[in-house]
């Protein structure tokens, strides 16, 4: 090992291990990643994002980083919230797979995000106390929530890019093979860097 961390996944055992930190968000991108290996098996596309639904049945998806505004756009209330970090995309359209939010704490206020400081109240568990720290919480505790957290294909794609370069404007319309090819290079994922690549 290089460092004194190790998360161990066993995936015949079904058994994760998690030694040497104590940010328990660990658990949870663990089980992300059991996702990313098991829904691509049933046809099935497991995605880092964000959704909702607009009263006509349209779904925006919102794909970024951490910090990027997932779970803030995600929370708007003139829209219903099918949730806010980690879904699934299959031919059926979207679901939520983790029946909560992640919302970060840092820099949170009543004025600018009404829903998710609402959200933090008895129930809700706090993860970290640093520049990550969030608050996880039952997606119930967001007034607007769509119960079940399903939804059509989405009608909107957005990428919330953390832009170092430039590459595109601040607010751009992609085509759908452009979209497609922003996404598999890993634009979204960008950090000082321009390709990163991420599969799902």
């Amino acid at each position: 090992m290089t460092t004194s961390a190790s998360i161990d996944l066993n995936l015949d055992r079904k058994e994760m291990v998690i030694l040497g930190t104590q940010y328990s968000g660990e658990m949870k991108k663990g089980l992300f990643g059991v996702m990313h290996y098991l829904m691509p098996k049933r046809n099935t596309l497991s995605l880092h994002s964000s959704n909702n639904m607009g009263k006509d049945g349209d779904v925006a998806l919102f794909f970024g980083l951490s910090g990027t505004g997932k779970t803030t756009l995600s929370t708007d209330h003139n829209r219903l919230l099918i949730g806010d970090d980690e879904h699934c995309w299959s031919e059926n359209g979207i679901s939520n797979i983790e029946g909560g939010c992640y919302a970060k704490c840092i820099g949170l206020s009543k004025e600018k995000e009404p829903n998710i400081w609402n959200a933090i109240k008895f129930g809700t568990g706090n993860v970290g106390k640093r520049q990550n720290t969030r608050a996880s919480y039952p997606i119930e505790y967001i007034p607007n929530a769509k119960i079940p957290c399903v939804g059509p294909h989405p009608k909107n794609v957005i990428l919330l890019a953390c832009d170092a370069f430039g590459v595109l404007p601040p607010v751009s319309k992609l085509t759908l093979p452009q979209t497609m090819y922003h996404f598999i290079i890993g634009y979204t994922a960008l950090v000082g860097q321009f390709v990163r690549l991420e599969f799902f």
